[in-house]
């Protein structure tokens, strides 16, 4: 397993160690990557947690406790996921890469979420809702395995952001000309500018890569860009339909 890091202009190769330690944490299953081979779980206070597994049996809603090793990328291997009931809403924090109709995406804890929102993006809305590069606690529902907006807090703003996503296609940038990452996101793309002079490591289509960029109106730059750890993890796991309520 090897970490590729690029900081804009300068390449340089280093060494993270394969775990930093285990973990213990419970939640509320969001979403499932299976091209990840991972859970991602949001904890009540909105962090979100990648969980790699080799059990993706487990459906959205269910409440789990994880017990893991957390990876050099910041995602996490599972030892063990116990699921112990099941919920209706969940909570989670991040930052809004892109506004669709119908639809917000929202970056946290190294995974993009597709929430489906009532608010109908357009240019002309006197109250668009919150925009890339925004901050915001969301409160979902979840229903027939999609995520439904229902509240929505701006709590802050950045200029940056983690993207997480499928590589389709790569345009190497020289040193007088920028270059481009076209990112599969869900089902939407993103291009991600990649500033002049850059050196990018090997990267094919149907890469899964994790980029580090600055927002600048609508257009993202790439500021680093991480190779993800390709650990599954190597866990038990509980029953699905484990004891405990809905709520």
């Amino acid at each position: 397993m090897k970490k590729i890091v690029l900081i804009l202009v300068v390449a340089a190769a280093v060494a993270f160690p394969a775990a930093a330690g285990a973990a213990s944490f419970s939640g509320i299953v969001v979403a499932k990557q299976v091209r990840r081979h991972a859970l991602v779980v949001a904890s009540p206070t909105g962090a979100v947690h990648v969980v790699r597994t080799h059990h993706l049996a487990t459906r959205l809603g269910a409440r789990v406790t994880v017990r893991a090793h957390r990876l050099r990328d910041g995602t996490f291997s599972a030892t063990k996921v116990s699921v112990r009931g099941r919920a209706r809403r969940a909570r989670i924090h991040g930052v809004v890469v892109r506004r669709l109709r119908g639809r917000v995406l929202i970056a946290a804890g190294h995974s993009v979420l597709s929430i489906r929102s009532h608010q109908l993006f357009s240019l002309q809305d006197d109250n668009p809702g919150a925009q890339p590069g925004d901050e915001v606690d969301e409160t979902v529902t979840i229903d027939n395995g999609n995520l439904d907006e229902d509240q929505v807090e701006e709590v802050g703003h950045t200029q940056k952001l983690e993207l997480e996503g499928a590589v389709v296609s790569v345009t190497s940038p020289t040193n007088a000309a920028d270059g481009e990452i076209v990112l599969q996101v869900g089902t939407s793309t993103i291009h991600v500018v990649v500033p002049a002079g850059t050196q990018l490591p090997a990267l094919a289509a149907g890469d899964n890569v994790e980029l580090k960029v600055t927002l600048s109106g609508t257009t993202f730059t790439l500021a680093k860009a991480d190779e993800e750890d390709d650990s599954q993890g190597d866990d038990d796991q509980g029953d699905d339909d484990g004891g405990g309520g809905d709520d």
